[in-house]
């Protein structure tokens, strides 16, 4: 009896890793963004007149800002328009302090960025700039998965063409295997001798 022929088993396993990694590929970016490309920054108010901060504008680098998903703080309204950071519709009354978290939707050089905060009080005062340090996270899980979104139809061609050579591969392997029992079945089992 012929021995059936089936494709390499880390041929399938590869075909169903690079259709997974094509269809994740977005979602991945999402996911890793969340939870390790994450970020705050802080302005405190310090000041002896009774007149609170209503409005603090941040200005960023211009990289941080193209990568920056910023998430709502309570009690302020906050909208990243370009380069500027409005924290607006609160109040910050002085020894206070809001925080802002941030998230990066895509990879860009960790590390020290410098941004400058101008805050207005309620009586319409702008307070002087004040210039801070900000850690930017090394998100390096994320340049990874951003490059496989970048590239994900790439892995969908893999994909296919992975599975055009499983599937050539069982066909052959077929073949082979008729061709193996049609061999078997001319030859057939020697007849035993006939005594007398």
């Amino acid at each position: 009896m012929a021995r059936r022929r089936r494709p390499s088993i880390p041929l399938i396993i590869l075909f169903v890793i690079l259709l997974f990694l094509f269809l994740l590929a977005g979602p991945l970016v999402d996911i890793v963004s969340s939870m390790s490309a994450r970020g705050t920054f802080t302005f405190s108010y310090t000041s002896n007149v009774n007149d609170p901060v209503v409005s603090i504008i941040y200005t960023l680098p211009q990289d941080l800002a193209d990568a920056m998903v910023t998430e709502q703080t309570e009690g302020w309204t906050v909208t990243l328009t370009d380069t500027s950071l409005s924290v607006t519709d609160g109040t910050l009354n002085p020894g206070e302090s809001v925080t802002v978290n941030y998230r990066l939707k895509e990879y860009i050089k960790g590390g020290t960025r410098t941004i400058t905060a101008t805050a207005t009080t309620a009586d319409g005062n702008p307070l002087p700039p004040a210039e801070s340090n900000l850690e930017v996270p090394d998100a390096f899980l994320l340049a990874f998965v951003g490059m496989l979104n970048q590239y994900a139809i790439w892995l969908l061609i893999l994909a296919i063409i992975v599975l055009v050579i499983i599937i050539v591969l069982f066909i052959i392997g077929k073949k082979k295997d008729e061709e193996q029992e049609n061999a078997e079945g001319e030859t057939g089992p020697a007849s035993p001798p006939v005594s007398s």
